[in-house]
């Protein structure tokens, strides 16, 4: 895992759910991405912005865009693996709770990159 934390001066917010979302992205990034590739985070304060972003190298299908952020939702053929397929819901839960904005965009060239952010106090 590669980190680049800035000063988060001025970020309000819940901070075990905040730790929680960059928790459960991170475990996504690791268990999706691709194995020998690494794992970006970047969090910092930007024009008065949080700005949190877990990015890696795995690509996910235009298929299973639309039902990331859904309840149990599994890519379809998944092998069976650990989980009830809630971290990205919760996430979203999450980032919904703080008035923050949530995206996803993956390809092939630029890996898959989830960016959160928020709108930071003085």
């Amino acid at each position: 895992i590669h980190a680049r934390i800035s000063n988060l001066k001025g970020v309000k917010g819940d901070r075990e759910r905040l730790a929680q979302l960059l928790s459960n992205l991170v475990a996504n990034a690791i268990s999706h991405g691709n194995p020998q590739g690494p794992v970006e985070v970047s969090a910092q304060v930007n024009a008065g912005t949080f700005e949190l972003t877990v990015k890696n190298l795995g690509l996910i299908s235009e298929q299973a865009m639309p039902l990331l952020f859904q309840p149990y939702s599994r890519p379809t053929g998944a092998l069976p693996q650990a989980g009830l397929g809630l971290g990205l819901y919760i996430v979203k839960q999450i980032a919904d709770a703080h008035g923050g904005r949530l995206e996803v965009s993956s390809s092939e060239q630029g890996g898959t990159v989830f960016s959160f952010s928020l709108p930071a106090g003085d």
